[in-house]
């Protein structure tokens, strides 16, 4: 490690620049709970709601705060003490091949970052979101989700991981075939997730016959979007929080609606709901994230593929030799603020998207029944009714409710 190698000093500017943008972002946030409310808000948060959410908002933040300051600090002393460099000299006297000791360090590495995050994700979970009536969540589904969730890395991420190593190990033209290799799963685990993977965590059931059902059937069909089944997820399990959303390709969408949902909203804002994320799909939304999120991931992996062939880049982080595995846990560090400046341009299409679902929605079903349901959503969950323009751009995929609102009454 020596300042004069720019890999070193990106490494440094990127992960404390990170760190401290994303401070800055926290107290500006939580500073707006000061300042007074425009007045469409104000009909909306009552003082009472408007402390709360700032109280809410003002626990997670400082966990999230004390959660990252160890994530930085347990990285930059395990760094500058030479950990990375102890980690390859004991991963090459394991005996396998360079694919296989990449697998296990990558797989070892992630196991200790799960370790690690289990206890800011419990205090998260078991104290500030059931301090404020959000969790439902018992211990046991807390272990067996988060169980379940390592073997699926295992299984799925695993032989991914192995493939993308030996491509990087054996091909020329890694970077194009890693490209390819990543956008064909993304596209297969879109389709698979709905089916297989996320009933492993939330229980669907047939919404049964009755009005509310035959009214989105009927919204469908007036949309031209052809649904052939609606279903009821278990989301009261683990949060009082709702959510719907949809899934499947051409003819064989799916409505998915969470129970804490239809417990809390009419027909008529359900209706409205569906539209908005029927509006997603009428406004090819999804092929336009899909497009922007594979040239991401191939300028990525171009980036990465120069880092692997530098000697300077594994030396930045007091590594000898060039282990493949632990290359690309090193590139991950080294491309936060790049992932950062991309994720404000993903964030900021996401809620151009937005306003363009509610207009759909708007459109379909009127203004009404939309703006109370976006309404009771930002009550229920205890929204920041007027967040900082900062943490609008780094961190909200959708625009704040007051943005929303003004859109909607224009």
């Amino acid at each position: 490690m020596s300042l004069s190698n720019p890999w070193f000093i990106a490494a440094v500017l990127g992960v404390l620049g990170v760190f401290h943008l994303e401070i800055i972002a926290t107290f500006l946030n939580l500073a707006q709970f000061r300042h007074a409310l425009p007045q469409r808000l104000k009909a909306i948060f009552s003082e009472e709601t408007v402390q709360k959410a700032g109280e809410y908002a003002g626990k997670s933040s400082q966990l999230d705060l004390l959660r990252s300051t160890f994530t930085v600090g347990a990285l930059v002393l395990f760094w500058w003490s030479g950990g990375f460099d102890w980690l390859q000299r004991w991963s090459a006297s394991w005996g396998l091949n360079a694919v296989q000791t990449g697998v296990g360090v990558i797989g070892l590495l992630m196991l200790v970052q799960n370790i690690l995050s289990l206890p800011f994700d419990a205090y998260d979970t078991f104290k500030i979101e059931a301090e404020y009536g959000f969790n439902r969540t018992t211990v046991s589904t807390f272990i067996s989700d988060r169980l379940k969730g390592l073997l699926l890395t295992a299984l799925l991420g695993g032989p991914l991981l192995a493939l993308i190593l030996w491509f990087f190990q054996t091909q020329v033209h890694a970077v194009l075939y890693t490209w390819l290799t990543v956008a064909g799963f993304s596209i297969v685990m879109a389709w698979l997730s709905p089916r297989l993977l996320m009933p492993l965590f939330l229980k669907f059931k047939p919404l049964a016959d009755g009005p509310l059902r035959e009214a989105l059937l009927a919204l469908a069909a007036r949309l031209k979007f052809p649904v052939v089944d609606v279903s009821v997820v278990d989301g009261s399990r683990r949060s009082s929080k709702a959510n719907a959303f949809l899934s499947g390709f051409g003819k064989n969408k799916r409505i998915a609606l969470f129970d804490t949902l239809i417990e809390k909203h009419s027909q008529e804002e359900l209706e409205a709901i569906l539209a908005h994320e029927i509006g997603h799909h009428k406004c090819r939304h999804v092929p336009q994230q899909l497009i922007l999120g594979l040239l991401e991931s191939g300028l990525m992996f171009y980036l990465l593929h120069a880092a692997l062939q530098s000697p300077a880049f594994f030396q930045a982080f007091g590594v000898t030799g060039q282990p493949l595995g632990l290359g690309l846990v090193l590139f991950s560090i080294l491309y936060q603020p790049a992932s950062l400046l991309l994720g404000l341009v993903s964030s900021a299409l996401s809620r151009r998207h937005e306003f363009q679902a509610d207009a759909f929605a708007r459109a379909a079903c009127g203004n009404t029944p939309l703006i109370a349901g976006l309404q009771k959503l930002s009550l229920d969950h205890l929204t920041h009714p007027n967040p900082h323009t900062l943490t609008v751009w780094l961190h909200y995929s959708h625009p704040p409710i007051g943005q929303r609102l003004a859109a909607l009454e224009a």
